[in-house]
């Protein structure tokens, strides 16, 4: 086993005290509470930009989160829900998506959104 510096070790406790995987922050809610806590919220990238306004989540048939539905551009895109990576923020959900590919979705128009 190779020795761990102390400075080294002060930092990964740290990072895993304050960053927790997405599944274990939104465990605490039920499925309808999921969309709730999500919904108004922006979603951002890994570099920090933001991708757009959370409209809602669409579950499976299994009733499990599938895809988060984020207005961009004049239009509604479906992110999946798997994209989603842990967040040091409260409210701070972030996807492990470049800006170009969300933006560049053909999305749907508010009038044809399917998924509702």
């Amino acid at each position: 086993m190779k020795n761990i510096s102390v400075p080294v070790l002060a930092l990964l406790i740290s990072i895993s005290l304050f960053v927790q995987p997405v599944a274990v922050c939104l465990a605490q809610y039920e499925d309808s509470d999921i969309e709730r806590a999500m919904k108004g919220h922006h979603l951002y990238n890994l570099f920090g930009k933001d991708l757009g306004r959370i409209e809602g989540v669409q579950f499976d048939a299994d009733g499990q989160p599938a895809f988060i539905v984020v207005h961009v551009l004049d239009k509604l895109v479906l992110v999946p829900f798997s994209a989603l990576v842990p967040s040091s923020g409260i409210n701070r959900f972030v996807v492990s998506l470049p800006q170009h590919r969300v933006r560049s979705d053909p999305g749907y128009s508010r009038n044809a959104f399917p998924y509702r």
